[in-house]
């Protein structure tokens, strides 16, 4: 072989294992990663990326590679999520709120407040993260961690500004417990996780009632309140099971304040069924845990 011929397959060698171009995905099909833990850096990511394409959105841009990026941050993310709502449950809601706002701000600009309110449920599920793995892996550092998470929770729901500010009380209360426990078990955590799931439902029908009486309502606005409502029935109906017919109710009931904020706005009474259920949802369990236990 002569030594033309040497260089020739050197430079088709190296053009070979150059990277193919990417080609350009909708938001809602991403190249596909690999899994990988949760870690602090995937999480940080989704913050950054997010942040990326608020700023484009509230300009008036409908950067498709930006949201392409939070998209594939998202699906590399909240890798050790095993419980109510798992890992792909928490995927798949933040990319089909992504995917909403991202079909909307081709048609004008996104309110602030959306933003905020998609931060929020990221926070949320960064926090069940850093719980997950102080209880599968409990110490002082972990703790931190955890309390780290929440304050940041805490200062992103008060920057929203939307529903009562009670829950962290409840949550502080029940962290309390928990740092008392070297060696946590999962029934040790449910109490804080459905203090979490209680303020993610109260939190979720604030913003749908607010929107969708000012006639502002997006899917996102429906599709977060029946994943927060599910979420927190699925965790009080492993105390009882009948609280399972109560879900179904909740979630029709939604689907009904939907269908009909499609022919004509919606008035604060139209909300006050549901209202009242999700209150007596969280009385009735700061009852549960006030009874001893034999």
């Amino acid at each position: 072989m002569n030594s033309h011929s040497r260089r020739s397959l050197t430079l088709l060698a190296i053009l070979l294992a150059l990277p193919a171009q990417a080609q350009i995905a909708k938001p809602t099909a991403p190249p596909a990663a690999p899994a990988r833990p949760a870690t602090a850096g995937s999480e940080s990511r989704v913050e950054s990326t997010l942040e990326k394409v608020r700023q484009r959105a509230l300009l008036g841009e409908a950067d498709r590679d930006a949201f392409q990026d939070l998209v594939a941050a998202i699906n590399t993310g909240f890798d050790n999520l095993q419980g109510t709502p798992d890992t792909l449950a928490v995927r798949a809601r933040l990319v089909a709120a992504v995917d909403d706002i991202y079909a909307r701000s081709k048609q004008g600009k996104i309110p602030a407040e959306e933003f905020a309110a998609l931060r929020v449920e990221v926070l949320d599920a960064n926090l069940l993260g850093v719980l997950a793995k102080w209880t599968s892996e409990p110490g002082e550092h972990a703790m931190q961690a955890v309390e780290a998470s929440l304050k940041q929770l805490e200062d992103a729901v008060q920057e929203l500004d939307v529903g009562s500010g009670e829950w962290r009380g409840r949550v502080q209360s029940q962290l309390a417990k928990l740092k008392q426990k070297n060696e946590p078990e999962a029934a040790d955590v449910a109490p804080l996780l459905e203090e979490l799931a209680f303020a993610r439902t109260l939190r979720a029908e604030s913003l749908l009632e607010k929107h969708a009486t000012a006639k502002g309502a997006c899917p996102t606005d429906y599709a977060r309140t029946r994943d927060s409502v599910s979420d927190l029935l699925e965790l009080q109906s492993h105390r009882d099971p009948e609280l399972r017919d109560l879900r179904k109710k909740l979630l029709a009931s939604i689907d009904e304040l939907e269908r009909r904020a499609a022919e004509a706005t919606l008035t604060h009474a139209d909300f006050e069924s549901l209202r009242k259920d999700l209150a007596q949802r969280g009385a009735t369990a700061q009852t549960e845990k006030q009874k001893p236990h034999g």
